[in-house]
């Protein structure tokens, strides 16, 4: 805020406050919006001290009134807003929301105060966003006033959640209170809204024609029938009002053929899985079909084989627009993740042309991250199958995960389902060929920087560096930051079981193939690195995995004379034998605890041998 110097300040909203500003060193004008933000995860890792922080979002200063101060304007004088600017209005909103659906973003907090009007009869959406920022739902509830919430959908304020089916909800109520507001005061605006919400009588009023029924479509309290905006796409007044607008909208080359109007919900699953095939070219069908598909979780198990034929076809045909991959990737994971938690079959969706869908979705939208990160969670599920990660190395999945890896090190939704498929890929020990490997422990130590407070995050990375560390691990520098990233992990996550069982895979991995490893292991930071080990084992003692692992590792480390005086001093030997005692019912623990103990003793006698 030192830069700015405030010039005017709009009244508080519910996400936050638009303040107007000039630069001081350009002199230019500007809009900056302060948003508060309950998840600090969504503003910046550096503020994860404190409850919420504030954003400052500088934006264009555009000098247009809003749509609330025109709509209210008109209740006062009793005046009702000119059809073809109603036209405009709406041809222009659906063109905008096709954009942004298009590209998998939602504006979640669309209002007449964040729509700006020029004189021109230019609508234009404003403020978009702020409202997905706002990560805690409770607190959000509690921000929210009865005024914004007249506006927002039903189901907007609850857990399920589909946003851009919400963006319709709230433009069907602006498009409402601005056919009206000649006729209802404030009061009865507000009563109108909060009525729509139980039934549709009040948009009896509504006579221009075309515009009942659009509505209609837009204010349906359930989110699943409920229009999308590439169903509006279709409608013959929504079609004018593009062609109104100079959308080019209107001039789509594949559209509905006359007497067609979208999804016929009416028939189930059958009838829509039918039209998604029959109009296949047809991106708007497509969009409103995989998003039905991906509400109808009661009929995940059905018809899978065909529902993967159409969503490959989907993908293929509309391979430019996110959307529609997106969405594709999202059912392909609901059906997948279904099946193999029945132990059913799921070979249909884990073919060469699935995951082909899958990779090509990802090199042709590398920036879209909610796309990249629906995609790799399903290619994750899709290599815990032998030949299906065979098919992902094939066609160079692992160069798609390490190129995404470094472009979004920050952002964990990304970084999860990127270092599982490192894990998962890797784990089925294939041959790996001419794999491009070099500087993978790099990427995934950037990564792991930015998160080292999140378990979730630390137990992909640990999973992806144990992978990793099996294929040996040349450069001196990637087996020292290994080492000391997994020691970090140890300490930050002692508690947690999957982050020290990876680890100690990793280190013990390492530690077999490098003395630099084990000396690093050692000594951390300045610290006892063992002191770490053994508490992360005396935290999980009871876990046969872990204590399993935790002996392996000490073999290896047994494996070097200079390591062995630090293994005694540390009193190593008495928590083997412990083990040993403890597991004899084990065979395969015992073992390994007694194998241990033989070297850490041996190393002992021969030193007194020495000396003698």
């Amino acid at each position: 805020m030192d830069d700015y110097m405030i010039l005017d300040a709009m009244c508080p909203g519910c996400f936050g406050t638009v303040i107007f500003v000039k630069e001081r060193t350009s002199d230019l004008e500007f809009t900056l919006k302060k948003v508060e933000c309950f998840d600090e995860g969504r503003a910046n890792q550096a503020y994860q001290e404190v409850s919420s922080v504030f954003l400052s979002m500088v934006m264009d200063c555009p000098y247009m009134t809003t749509l609330s101060t025109v709509v209210t304007y008109h209740r006062q004088e009793e005046k009702k807003i000119n059809k073809k600017v109603i036209k405009t209005f709406l041809g222009q909103m659906v063109d905008a929301l096709a954009y942004l659906h298009k590209r998998s973003i939602a504006h979640r907090n669309l209002k007449p105060s964040n729509i700006l009007m020029t004189k021109e009869a230019k609508f234009v959406i404003f403020d978009f966003g702020t409202a997905s920022i706002t990560g805690d739902r409770v607190k959000l509830q509690k921000r929210v006033k009865d005024y914004a919430k007249r506006w927002m959908a039903p189901e907007s304020l609850t857990h399920h959640q589909m946003p851009e089916k919400s963006d319709i909800w709230s433009l069907g109520c602006v498009l409402l209170d601005m056919l009206t507001c000649h006729m209802l005061d404030p009061e009865g605006s507000i009563s109108q809204l909060l009525r729509i919400r139980e039934d549709q009588t009040s948009l009896d009023v509504i006579v221009l024609k075309g515009l009942h029924q659009v509505l209609t479509m837009m204010l349906d309290r359930n989110p699943k029938t409920r229009t999308s905006v590439w169903e509006l796409v279709n409608e013959d007044l929504v079609k004018q009002c593009l062609l109104l607008c100079g959308s080019p909208l209107h001039t789509m080359k594949k559209t509905l053929p006359p007497g067609v109007h979208g999804l016929p919900f009416h028939q189930g699953f059958d009838g829509v899985l039918e039209f998604m095939q029959t109009y296949r070219d047809v991106e708007s069908v497509q969009m409103s079909a995989l998003s039905y598909l991906l509400s109808e979780e009661r009929n995940v198990f059905y018809r899978v084989t065909d529902v993967v034929i159409a969503i490959t076809t989907a993908m293929q045909s509309h391979m430019d627009c996110a959307g529609v991959q997106q969405n594709g990737c999202q059912v392909l994971h609901q059906r997948l993740i279904a099946v193999l938690g029945q132990a059913g079959d799921g070979s249909c969706l884990l073919t060469k042309e699935v995951i082909t869908c899958v990779l090509n979705a990802v090199h042709s939208h590398p920036e879209k991250a909610p796309l990249l990160s629906h995609a790799f969670q399903l290619l994750f599920c899709i290599s815990g199958d032998e030949q299906a990660a065979r098919e992902v190395l094939d066609l160079d999945g692992i160069r798609e995960v390490l190129n995404t890896l470094r472009k979004f090190p920050e952002d964990c939704d990304i970084v999860v389902p990127c270092c599982k498929c490192l894990w998962s890929i890797l784990a089925q020990r294939l041959c790996l060929g001419v794999v491009p490997l070099k500087d993978a422990v790099e990427a995934v130590c950037v990564a792991a920087e930015a998160h080292m407070q999140d378990s979730t995050v630390m137990e992909s990375v640990c999973a992806a560096l144990s992978s990793l560390t099996l294929q040996g691990l040349s450069e001196d520098q990637d087996i020292e930051d290994s080492t000391l990233l997994l020691m970090h992990a140890l300490q930050a996550h002692l508690k947690h079981s999957y982050v020290v069982k990876y680890a100690f895979l990793a280190l013990d991995s390492l530690v077999k193939s490098s003395e630099l490893a084990a000396f690093r292991l050692l000594t951390p930071n300045g610290g006892s690195g063992l002191v770490i080990v053994k508490e992360a084992e005396l935290e999980h003692h009871d876990n046969p995995e872990i204590v399993g692992n935790f002996c392996s590792l000490l073999s290896a480390m047994a494996r070097y004379g200079d390591v062995i005086p630090e293994l005694v001093a540390e009193k190593i030997p008495d928590v083997l034998e412990q083990i040993e005692r403890e597991f004899s019912s084990n065979k395969e623990i015992a073992q390994l605890a007694k194998h241990a103990l033989h070297s850490t003793t041996s190393f002992g006698r021969v030193n007194m041998t020495s000396s003698t």
